[in-house]
């Protein structure tokens, strides 16, 4: 069938529509290119009949409501609309299959993928259900299956027909929902559904992914219905005797006639269904399964509802296996820290009956050992060093290797003094180091290089690797792996745990010679060696939440064949393996942060009287008002990578504004509140763009390898100051010309960061290091820098980010001492004593990022929650 004629037309200067995809209940959809974007799309036309009926034009209004869900397994919505009647709404075109599809050609899925499949979809009606949607289709037609990820389609689109079309649905023959999946309330047809119709859909579609049938079928939709109301579902594992009981239990308690009767919510569902809700069963009756109560911090390490599969390890006896990975499945998961605060960092013995990690806060770190089995945690050392990070065992399992004060020292396993390994060259930090397996040389990583030193302490550079961190030896000492272009990712302090992508980078040991073996557009962190040193597993947000990849690794360093996923949901923020590699230990990493404010400048006020801004389970990382006080503009993961939100001060709904898979970062508004600048990884490095905020295209003002990043507007809007990430850094000034085009950007300063420019347009004030350095001003033209705040100063304040007063005559900044506490001071643009405005000293809410912005009489900064426990898990080879 051909697209309406009238509608094609209407659409040729967006989509160029090419052919029909398919027909369903509701729509005919279309497969079309975005001409903008070079993208393809579906676009889904309602029936003309069912649009006369509802009202094309109520249909779009209604859908409008569904476009704000944004979640990694929801299809989202990229535009609607309607043309003469006709209604239509446009979504991502999905390469792959829908569940449907393989139902057909396989009948039956694997327990570990049903399950799998379920707690996905789960996580996405979890979400909705948070956001009072509830999608009243769930049905294997409506799942599609993207690199083996499942995406809930059609969310909320029966919803929108059904708040449109009220009581003249009737008049269309249809109805919404399909019987085979239908609650018995829906097929009644009641007015008032909840999300437990949700739940019993999902059951049934559970059901039929591990029996190969539906719970209810017949020749008809009436027979259909007549079972859903009357008959009971034949129990799973009759059918299929390798269902683990946990698994038939919540599958039959979501499918109960009664409503009250299923679980409470769809997240109680997917606990239940991985084994973590205990469910009883009575003589001739089955009783809801009632899934405990997590903690906080797991509720948001599992996905708030979006399930962990491998946490719970799948369920006993999973036939799940990688490719021929030498992990072929992952059993029992126990908890083996639960302290507050930060568990970090785990390194098991080779082997794996201990665990050495780090533990505390970001301020204040020590490494500690404890028995996997159990025990009272031992501190490693009682020596005053005031941050230990990074341990590492040695071959033998006598010593561990670790850092502090930028150097490297051991200490004996069993706990003793430590001794210095390697001290820090002059003016720089050692980011990583590990001992090779003959415990011969010390592979260690400074600034942009990492080294070898051997044992008579001679020391030579291997190989330049972007920030290198967390490296790791093979088995055979021939290969160095290491994370690359984000080191402070692992690196305690402000910036612990961020969302900038990274890279996972092998270095052959013979030659130097690098290869990198992830993307570098996701977090890729962590490299361990599998034993035999043939695979190496490291973890990976590519698909979503932080899970544990593997990959091949030829002798030369270079993959072999596709990166597996192992897990799924799981969190992790680094991984340890044992030298037998029969445990796998991980830190579940839970990071939340929120805008919160004070009026400005502050009079009497403390940190008690801040009130947050935003709310919710997100990472935003700083955030900046527009001019007139109207708009806050910030990045959020909420959507499961970094985009770029806005939302009407004081407490107005948020606006998505970017909806790129690279993450961005740094949103700054325009003076005339019509453009937003930013810096992206869309190209594969940091890059400054400007978004028109009223729909046009996107400007991509820089693209080089310097990571340029923090963009600053002048105040007539005609240039841009940003800074290149990393140290030492560099201030940088581009303009753009008449008809709208950015010239060459000019090197204003080499060294610095965070660049502020003054409202009379003279300076630029920066910083020169990210968590506290000296403070500096630079004419945007020319001239040399100006000294504002020496480092050294004698009050001991070392400033990080600083603003301008509406005059120009007063610099304001922010500082941060040694235990995270912040404070904020003010100084004449000219020097001199800094005056406190406010101190930061409630320990239970740290605002230790640097990023802090004044907007219409307010100030805005972040306060953060860490929270981390490490877990192991047992691994059959």
């Amino acid at each position: 069938m051909s697209p309406p004629i009238q509608l094609a037309s209407a659409l040729a200067d967006r989509y160029q529509i090419e052919r029909e995809l398919g027909q369903g209940g509701m729509a005919t959809v279309y497969l079309a290119e975005d001409l903008k974007h070079r993208r393809k799309v579906a676009i889904k036309v309602l029936r003309p009949e069912l649009a006369a009926v509802i009202g094309a034009d109520r249909f779009v209004r209604e859908i409008q409501t569904i476009a704000a869900l944004q979640h990694p397994h929801i299809l989202g919505l990229i535009d609607s609309g309607e043309v003469n009647g006709t209604a239509y709404y446009v979504m991502p075109f999905v390469e792959g299959e829908s569940l449907r599809d393989r139902l057909t050609r396989e009948k039956q899925l694997s327990i570990p993928d049903a399950v799998r499949i379920a707690t996905e979809v789960a996580s996405a009606l979890d979400y909705a259900h948070r956001h009072n949607v509830i999608h009243r289709d769930i049905k294997p037609e409506n799942i599609l299956l993207h690199d083996g990820s499942a995406l809930v389609a059609d969310f909320g689109i029966a919803l929108a027909v059904s708040s449109a079309g009220g009581s003249r649905m009737t008049e269309t023959g249809m109805s919404l929902g399909t019987p085979t999946y239908m609650s018995p309330e829906q097929a009644m047809g009641q007015r008032e559904i909840t999300a437990r119709s949700d739940i019993y859909a999902l059951g049934a579609m559970t059901y039929e992914m591990l029996t190969g049938e539906p719970p209810f079928s017949g020749p008809t939709a009436q027979a259909i219905v007549a079972k859903v109301l009357t008959e009971e579902p034949r129990p799973l594992i009759a059918r299929r005797h390798t269902i683990p009981p946990d698994v038939e239990e919540a599958v039959l308690t979501a499918l109960e006639k009664l409503p009250a009767d299923r679980f409470d919510s769809v997240a109680e569902f997917a606990r239940a269904i991985v084994g973590e809700g205990k469910g009883v069963r009575s003589p001739g009756k089955r009783r809801p399964v009632r899934a405990p109560r997590l903690t906080r911090q797991l509720y948001l390490a599992l996905g708030l509802g979006s399930v962990a599969l491998l946490t719970a390890g799948f369920y006993a006896g999973s036939r799940w296996s990688a490719s021929d990975s030498p992990i072929k499945g992952l059993g029992v998961s126990t908890k083996v820290t639960w302290d507050p605060g930060l568990e970090i960092e785990p390194a098991l013995s080779p082997d794996g009956k201990y665990l050495a990690y780090a533990a505390g806060n970001t301020s204040s770190l020590r490494i500690y050992v404890r028995q996997v089995s159990g025990g009272r945690p031992i501190q490693l050392t009682e020596d005053s060093l005031e941050v230990q990070t990074n341990p590492s065992w040695s071959a033998d399992g006598s010593r561990i290797l670790f850092l502090s004060n930028g150097g490297v020292f051991s200490a004996p396993s069993s706990g003793g003094a430590a001794r210095p390994e390697m001290r820090s060259p002059p003016g720089q930090q050692i980011i990583s180091a590990v001992m090779s397996p003959d415990g011969k040389t010390l592979g260690y990583a400074v600034g942009d290089s990492v080294y070898l030193r051997d044992a008579s302490g001679a020391g030579r550079p291997l190989a330049r690797v972007t920030e290198a961190s967390l490296c790791q030896w093979s088995p055979q000492g021939e290969l160095l792996a290491c994370a690359s272009g984000n080191s402070f990712y692992s690196r305690v302090g402000a910036f612990f745990g961020n969302l900038s992508p990274s890279r996972v980078t092998v270095i052959r040991v013979k030659d130097g010679r690098t290869t990198t073996v992830t993307d570098s557009t996701s977090i890729n962190q962590s490299p361990v060696w599998s034993p035999d040193g043939k695979w190496l597993y490291y973890v990976s947000s590519n698909r979503g939440p932080r899970d544990v990849f593997a990959i091949r690794i030829g002798g030369d360093g270079r993959p072999i064949g596709e990166a597996t996923r192992l897990t799924a949901g799981l969190g992790a923020q680094s991984i340890a393996l044992s030298g037998d590699g029969r445990r796998i230990a991980y830190a579940a990493y839970v990071g939340t942060s929120n805008v919160w404010s004070l009026p400005f400048p502050p009079n009497g006020e403390t940190q008690a009287n801040a009130v947050p801004v935003t709310s919710g389970s997100q990472t935003i990382e700083g955030g900046r008002p527009s001019v007139d006080g109207t708009w806050l503009y910030y990045p959020s993961d909420v959507s499961g990578n970094s985009e770029l939100y806005r939302m009407r001060l004081p407490h107005g709904e948020p606006e998505q504004l970017t909806t790129d898979p690279s993450d961005d970062f740094s949103p700054k508004p325009s003076p005339d509140g019509r453009e937003l600048a930013f810096h992206s990884w869309r190209a594969g490095t940091r890059d400054i763009y400007v978004l028109p905020l009223d729909g046009g295209p996107i400007q991509q003002v820089t693209s080089t390898p310097l990571q340029e990043s923090g963009p600053d507007w002048s105040p007539d809007g005609r240039a841009l100051a940003y800074a290149i990430f990393g140290q030492p850094g560099g201030i940088r000034v581009v303009r753009r010309n008449t008809a709208g085009v950015w010239g060459t950007p000019v090197e204003r300063t080499s060294v610095g960061t965070l660049p502020d420019w003054s409202p009379d347009g003279r300076w630029i004030a920066y910083t020169t290091t990210f968590l506290g350095g000296s403070l500096f001003i630079v004419g945007p033209d020319s001239g040399g820098p100006q000294l504002i705040l020496d480092s050294t100063n004698t009050w001991g304040i070392r400033p990080q980010m600083a603003h301008w007063s509406p005059d120009s005559r007063t610099l304001y900044f922010k500082s941060g001492d040694a235990r995270g506490n912040a404070a904020f001071w003010a100084i004449p643009a000219t020097g001199g004593t800094p005056r406190l405005l406010i101190r930061f000293d409630d320990p239970t809410r740290p605002a230790s990022r640097p990023e802090w912005f004044i907007g219409k009489g307010r100030m805005y900064f972040t306060i953060q929650d860490r929270q981390s426990d490490i877990w192991v898990m047992e691994v059959r080879r």
